[in-house]
């Protein structure tokens, strides 16, 4: 049954579009066109991350950051999930390159180029998690300005079960979000936690309530809609109000973004050690190839 939702937005928008290698959907929204929402549109597979995914993303996120027209950029996903995280059966868990260090090659390949671009992002980045967020997709939040569940979303960062590292910097993000404790719940426990859980514990800054939009992203009542009407009407309809979320955005996140490249480094080179000597590989043969014996389903982070 439909819930009743606040009021749709209605500001000028551009008809969405598949972008690129057809995984990611956009369109402009604002009254001024000035917001990019982008879309993973992987719905029968959970909008789960592969090379195509990154390779969209990143030049998503290249075009907004080169357009003086786009302020902010809402990123969502089409259907019932945000993202099932990083696509196990595309590659993600190949053994080392025998010539290259792990870390090296990572840093080379587009899930490892799509880290460099969400950290480094300068404008405002926003997060419209309508559906369950899972491994990197949800480490990725952290690196958002402004992030807004669904009441139907929950966060996991299962990396422990796979003999993985803390992904996109969450060995820092987790812990001065919030505290030591708490993220060793989500760390080391590899603990589910729901949208109300999320927001106490300063996931998301807001849980909304679901709409039925039949998994239309760009639907006038969809979790993205409602949080381009927020940014629009309460920031960049504003007197200067591009150049004020550009300030604000530099001042708060400025200084961070050379912190965090240091961080992911550090994450990716302990990585590369756990697969050089082959945690990872096995680890992912029991849970994921082994799945059938201990019924644990495909396996994505």
């Amino acid at each position: 049954m439909a819930r009743t939702c606040e009021k749709p937005f209605g500001g000028a928008t551009t008809t969405p579009s598949l972008y690129g290698r057809g995984t990611v959907s956009i369109c402009r929204r604002g009254n001024n066109g000035s917001i990019l929402v982008a879309a993973i549109n992987r719905p029968k597979v959970k909008n789960a991350l592969n090379d195509d995914v990154y390779e969209d993303l990143i030049e998503v996120l290249e075009q907004a950051k080169n357009d003086p027209s786009i302020a902010a950029v809402v990123w969502t996903g089409a259907g019932t999930y945000f993202s099932s995280g990083a696509d196990v059966n595309d590659g993600h868990f190949e053994t080392a390159n025998k010539k290259k260090a792990v870390t090296e090659s990572i840093l080379q390949k587009p899930g490892g180029r799509f880290m460099i671009a969400i950290v480094s992002f300068p404008k405002v980045l926003c997060a419209a998690v309508q559906g369950p967020v899972i491994g990197i997709a949800a480490t990725a939040l952290m690196q958002c300005d402004l992030v807004f569940f669904s009441d139907k979303a929950f966060f996991w960062a299962p990396f422990s079960r796979l003999a993985l590292v803390p992904e996109l910097t969450s060995s820092a993000t987790f812990l001065e979000t919030m505290g030591l404790s708490k993220a060793n719940e989500l760390l080391l426990l590899g603990k589910r936690v729901n949208a109300q859980t999320a927001l106490e514990w300063g996931i998301c800054s807001r849980v909304m309530s679901d709409c039925d939009t039949g998994g239309d992203p760009f639907h006038p009542h969809s979790l993205a809609s409602r949080m381009c009407a927020e940014l629009d009407q309460k920031l960049l309809s504003l007197p200067n109000g591009h150049a004020t979320a550009q300030v604000f955005t530099d001042l708060v996140k400025g200084a961070r973004r050379s912190r965090m490249h240091h961080v992911l480094l550090r994450e990716l080179a302990v990585l590369d050690q756990r697969f050089q000597n082959g945690e990872v590989v096995e680890a992912a043969k029991q849970l994921v190839i082994g799945g059938t014996k201990n019924k644990t389903p495909r396996s994505r982070l």
